[in-house]
């Protein structure tokens, strides 16, 4: 296990609703498979929240442009000298599968799921806190009353239905992640300013911390700059920014 901890900031949009989803559908995996009702709780939970997402998104539009960006800047790279042409073409052929899978769903993506009657009461509570009590919706806590078998394999099948998403978006973001190297930096008393390129493509910005370190990253950015302030966690007030020159790992994914 790395000794590094990333922090992440995505400098757009898609981004961001990729790294949330990407967020909650590891949510899901972790709680799958667990056996008691807060388990399965908690991934129908995360399954709602997928859908939520998507109702308030295009995303399927989204995957399939950012999939054409990156398809486009990968294959300019194959006469480059140097470039390891089988893990290049391996990558492209995932890229053009889920190109394939996305372009052959009809509708919008989620809505073969969005519909059953379980899930749909689920969010229709969910503005509500604590709204979905078991006296709240009924069939929830007959559902919840069932072989954790079965309770199993009905949110496997769920989430069998969102591979269409999830498998496009982690693809998607390790290509981000990996198209740049980290490099050793300093911030002077706590604080880093970098300017952004004009021409180049930054997605993400990553600050790499040992896991043991005191402090956390609190980044901000814009289209021309970025800055990182190195805050100091307090018992009980706000943070404070430290006054210490810490050295950490940036990566500015530009693909």
């Amino acid at each position: 296990m790395s000794d590094i901890i990333f922090y992440e900031q995505p400098l757009n949009e898609r981004m961001r609703s990729f790294l949330r989803l990407e967020h909650i559908f590891k949510q899901a995996a972790y709680t799958l498979r667990g056996y008691s009702v807060w388990d399965s709780r908690s991934t129908l939970t995360s399954i709602t929240s997928i859908l939520d997402i998507l109702a308030r998104n295009d995303l399927k539009t989204e995957l399939l442009k950012e999939l054409e960006r990156q398809e486009k800047t990968l294959t300019a790279l194959s006469d480059l000298a140097g470039v390891d042409k089988i893990q290049l073409n391996n990558v492209l052929k995932q890229i053009r599968a889920s190109q394939q899978n996305i372009l052959n769903f009809n509708g919008q993506l989620g809505q073969n799921i969005r519909e059953h009657e379980l899930l749909n009461s689920i969010r229709q509570r969910s503005s509500i806190v604590g709204g979905a009590c078991d006296f709240d919706i009924p069939y929830l806590h007959y559902w919840l009353q069932q072989s954790p078998e079965y309770r199993i394999e009905q949110l496997e099948s769920w989430l069998e239905k969102l591979e269409i998403i999830s498998q496009p978006i982690s693809l998607i973001l390790d290509i981000t992640r990996e198209s740049s190297s980290p490099i050793n930096v300093v911030a002077e008393q706590g604080f880093y300013q970098q300017n952004i390129e004009n021409n180049a493509p930054v997605q993400v910005i990553r600050v790499g911390l040992n896991k043991n370190s005191e402090y956390f990253p609190e980044i901000s950015a814009g289209k021309q700059r970025f800055s990182i302030r190195f805050m100091l966690p307090q018992d009980e007030n706000r943070p404070v920014q430290s006054s210490d020159d810490i050295n950490f790992q940036l990566v500015c994914c530009a693909l």
